[in-house]
C-alpha cells in the first residue's frame, strides 16, 4: 500500500504515511493521500490540468511546501488532484496535476478540508530501497 491513514497519532488532525521507490513517487504518494483525506478520490475526475511548484533547503522543507501548495490551490482555485507527476531537482519541485474543481466533484462526495500541514511528527526517511514520510494536516 502506498499510503496508509494512521488513527491513533492525532485526535484533531489525520496522520498518514505515505512510501515510494523514489522521492518524487513519495511527493504523488503524499498528494494522493491528501486527495483521499479531502474527497472521493474515484469522483475527482481529471478534467484540470495545473503545474505547481515548491521550493526547499532539505527533502522535509520541499515536501513541506510543496503539500502547503496543494492546500494553497485548493483554497484559492478550488481544485483537488489525484494524479502527479513530480520532478525534484536542486531543491525544488514542480508538477504536474491532474483533477476537478470542488463543484463538480459534489459536496456529497466531499470529506475533510485541510486547512494547513503541520510540523507535528513530520519527517522523510530513506530506507534501503524505498522513501518513506509521515504527515500530519490540519482539519
Amino acid at each position: 500500500m502506498p499510503y496508509k491513514f494512521l488513527e491513533n497519532i492525532a485526535i484533531a488532525d489525520i496522520a498518514f504515511e505515505a512510501e515510494a521507490k523514489t522521492l518524487e513517487g513519495l511527493f504523488a504518494e503524499c498528494g494522493k493521500a491528501m486527495a483521499e483525506t479531502m474527497a472521493d478520490t474515484a469522483k475527482i475526475h481529471l478534467r484540470e490540468k495545473k503545474e505547481i511548484s515548491a521550493e526547499g533547503k532539505t527533502n522535509e522543507e520541499l515536501l513541506y511546501n510543496f503539500l502547503s501548495e496543494l492546500v494553497y490551490v485548493k483554497d484559492v482555485d478550488s481544485l483537488i488532484f489525484r494524479k502527479f507527476e513530480v520532478k525534484i531537482a536542486d531543491g525544488k519541485a514542480v508538477a504536474k496535476c491532474e483533477g476537478d474543481l470542488l463543484e463538480k466533484i459534489g459536496a456529497g462526495n466531499l470529506r475533510n478540508d485541510i486547512k494547513a500541514i503541520t510540523m507535528h511528527l513530520f519527517k522523510i526517511e530513506q530506507k534501503k530501497d524505498a522513501w518513506k514520510a509521515t504527515v500530519v494536516v490540519d482539519i
